[in-house]
């Protein structure tokens, strides 16, 4: 009987250490969870820390979990964004890179221009009314006669340029319109590139790109984008679609040629018509080679055929010195500002420049006077020569100023979108350092309790 109970006490303290053995190893498990957990918590801020200057990271963040079984957990890894922002930050941007590059071609075409300056077509245009206005009042003067070819040819000289000036702004504009569809091309392979590796395996760097590439489409043209599930995108244009994972359709330029003015337009790969492009760098480029360049080169070529045409009207009636008549002042085959020229024969020989109405007549004036005179007539689409020329300045300087006050609208929109999108997406070391400290000691604590519980492993080993 004694051997009985014995053996039934030893039982039972057997089973008493065995039930101590599994608490304890539970104890076990909910510590080990807890490293794990902390140290993925110290491993992503760890890489937050790490890519607070990277362009396009976006702040990551442990997701902790207390379980049902007692302890903590990882939930997930959580790539912190605002969809909304992305996709109001993308749509402001191109608006913005479209008016920045607005502001600094029209300023360039402002500059070409030159206007106060001595070198604008307004002063020249008044020199040269003033030396008609010398030579009327002293119309048998070799010297009057020298400086008014003088300030012809200046006059000249100044539409040329002018005109040179314009063309080859807009040579340049052309080929940086093909530079740009080839960056727009390249984002959109490695965009496709980027969908085909996502929809393999997902991760939050590849989503990193996607989103850093949208940024630097954005920057160069309209587009909308569609997110799938799965994090692949689906970007198109104008209604058409250039990328998804299995699909990239790049763009072309096309140059072309129609009764002398050439335009410029971008296509799909496999398109029929013009895609339009009206926001971002290409949208503004677009924009100036094919409208504003071309307008102003048109007004400056009516302006220059207007002068040559009523000068001449008026100086072939008139006779000079030597009683010759039916001289033309300027070339009589000028198409614009390109050509516009003082005649061969005036240029070679100032002293055919005729000041009279009528012949031997040396000491009369009239003609000149005439000529002198015209600034004050609205010949050139029913305004004056300074009154057409002066709309012209003003329309630029007007596009100069409106551009100026939209980027600086813009850039304000643009940096609070990015200052929301920071609020969530960005780094920030403070918090980063906090969250740091808080899991370090989290994770200490923990291994202190993996030390106490082995501890209490041994002591209850020991007792077997």
């Amino acid at each position: 009987m004694e051997l009985y109970l014995h053996r039934k006490k030893n039982i039972r303290c057997l089973i008493f250490k065995f039930e101590g053995i599994m608490s304890i190893s539970s104890i076990f498990n909910v510590t080990k969870r807890a490293l794990m957990a902390h140290q993925s918590a110290i491993n992503t801020t760890s890489s937050n820390i790490a890519n607070v200057n990277t362009e396009g990271y976006k702040r990551r963040k442990v997701e902790l979990t207390m379980l049902t079984s007692y302890g903590i957990g990882r939930d997930n890894i959580t790539r912190l964004r605002q969809q909304f922002v992305e996709r109001q930050l993308s749509y402001e941007t191109q608006n913005l890179s479209k008016y920045e590059m607005d502001k600094t071609i029209t300023t360039q075409i402002e500059d070409i221009f030159g206007e106060p300056n001595e070198s604008g077509l307004n002063n020249v245009l008044s020199e040269f009314w003033n030396s008609w206005n010398n030579l009327a009042n002293d119309p048998e003067s070799q010297y009057a006669r020298t400086n008014v070819r003088d300030k012809g040819v200046v006059l000249a000289n100044t539409f040329n340029r002018i005109n040179s000036d314009l063309n080859n702004l807009n040579q340049q504009i052309k080929s940086d319109i093909t530079g740009e569809v080839n960056q727009v091309n390249q984002i959109i392979m490695q965009m496709k590139s980027v969908n085909q590796q996502i929809s393999a395996r997902s991760s939050d760097d590849l989503l990193d790109q996607r989103d850093l590439l949208v940024t630097k489409l954005s920057n160069l043209m309209n587009i909308e984008t569609r997110e799938s599930a799965s994090g692949e995108i689906t970007v198109s244009t104008d209604g058409q679609i250039l990328v998804t994972s299995d699909y990239a359709n790049e763009l072309i330029v096309n140059n072309s040629t129609e009764n002398g003015i050439s335009t410029t337009n971008v296509y799909l790969k496999n398109g029929k018509h013009p895609v339009n492009i009206h926001s971002g760098e290409l949208g503004s480029l677009l924009e100036i080679t094919n409208k504003d360049i071309p307008d102003y080169i048109n007004k400056l070529d009516t302006l220059a055929r207007s002068i040559a045409g009523q000068v001449n009207a008026i100086h072939s009636k008139g006779y000079n010195l030597d009683g010759a008549t039916g001289i033309n002042f300027f070339s009589d085959d000028i198409s614009g500002s390109a050509d516009f020229k003082v005649s061969k024969d005036v240029f070679n020989d100032p002293s055919i420049i005729a000041t009279a109405e009528a012949v031997d007549n040396p000491g009369d004036g009239s003609i000149a006077q005439s000529v002198f005179d015209l600034q004050f007539v609205k010949f050139v689409q029913d305004n004056t020569v300074f009154d057409f020329h002066n709309s012209t300045i003003a329309q630029i300087g007007n596009k100069v100023q409106e551009s100026d006050f939209l980027c600086k609208s813009g850039e304000m929109v643009v940096l609070n979108l990015k200052n929301q999108q920071d609020s969530v997406s960005g780094v920030s070391l403070d918090e980063e350092m906090t969250n740091l400290i808080k899991h370090k000691q989290a994770y200490e604590a923990a291994t202190k309790m993996v030390s106490a519980v082995d501890d209490m492993m041994q002591t209850v080993l020991n007792m077997l």
